[in-house]
């Protein structure tokens, strides 16, 4: 019988990867440090993987098949959001330092779970410019090889 990976040990795996985000928050300045504070993490392994969040939730397994992971920040606000993705540049270049294996960062917007239950109460218009509370809008970077220098 073959050993199983390491990395089927939950609690390893949960350890590695918070370790992992305090240290890339750490890195950054205070505001973004502020910002991202009020975040979720998570990782998409592969196009055909199951996105898992790394705060509190089940973890993203290691990288896998060669194909690069996504790097998940969840923002619980549009505006939150709107402020990463003025810095995202500095935000690429510390997951492409820090996290072998990220090939793109998604800024995202989760609405919080008070937005949806105030939605079900009341009737949104079809045009409204509001992320609908129900689902979760995604903007993606590649991270690309320029970075680096």
């Amino acid at each position: 019988m073959l050993p199983q990976p390491i990395f089927d040990n939950r609690a390893l795996n949960e350890s590695f990867y918070q370790a992992l985000i305090n240290r890339f928050h750490d890195s950054l300045n205070l505001a973004t440090q502020s910002r991202l504070g009020e975040c979720s993490y998570g990782m998409v392994p592969s196009p055909t993987g199951v996105m898992t969040a790394a705060r509190g939730h089940r973890q993203a397994p290691p990288f896998q098949g060669g194909e690069p992971m996504t790097f998940m920040i969840i923002a619980p606000s549009r505006l939150i959001a709107e402020q990463l993705v003025q810095e995202i540049g500095i935000i690429l270049q510390r997951v492409s330092t820090l996290m072998a294996g990220i090939g793109q960062v998604g800024v995202c917007i989760a609405p919080s779970q008070e937005a949806v239950e105030r939605s079900d109460s009341s009737k949104q218009s079809e045009h409204s410019p509001q992320v609908p509370p129900r689902n979760m809008a995604c903007k993606i970077f590649p991270i690309t090889s320029d970075l680096d220098s």
